[in-house]
């Protein structure tokens, strides 16, 4: 007959979670005070929108692609985006004021960015230009011949 141990009487204690050194541990009272302090007092005003990632240029460099342009990531609560076309850094005559860009002839040989600008109550702001995307160069009849 094997012999079993006693049965605990005494129930465990739960053990006790060291604190981190140095770190201090909020209270109830500190955030009743921190409460207190604020009550009433209005959020403050809205800032215009700031840019945390520049929007990112994508499609195909050759005449007649569609170029697609995103808006970026941005804090501020933007509520519009308008979208700028640039060609070596100029403005792109008759482009339109959309995220999307079909590369017209007279882009061939040039470098093609957008610049997007978001807007809210507090105003607008723009981001740097998006990565570049390069139009072929036209060819020539002389160089369509050689090939």
């Amino acid at each position: 007959m094997e012999s079993k141990p006693p049965e605990r009487t005494v129930p465990r204690q739960p053990r006790e979670e060291a604190e981190a050194p140095n770190v201090p541990q909020p209270t109830q009272a500190r955030a009743d005070a921190i409460k207190e302090r604020t009550a009433g007092e209005e959020v403050g005003p809205l800032a215009a929108p700031r840019n945390v990632d520049v929007p990112y240029l994508g499609g195909d460099g050759t005449v007649g692609a569609t170029l697609n342009c995103t808006m970026g990531n941005w804090d501020g609560e933007p509520t519009g985006y308008a979208y700028a076309w640039k060609s070596d850094g100029a403005d792109v005559t008759g482009a339109s004021n959309g995220n999307n860009y079909v590369v017209a002839a007279s882009d061939a040989g040039h470098s093609i960015t957008c610049v997007v600008t978001a807007t809210n109550g507090a105003g607008s702001t723009a981001a740097p230009p998006s990565n570049a995307v390069a139009v072929a160069a036209a060819s020539t009849e002389s160089e369509t011949r050689r090939k």
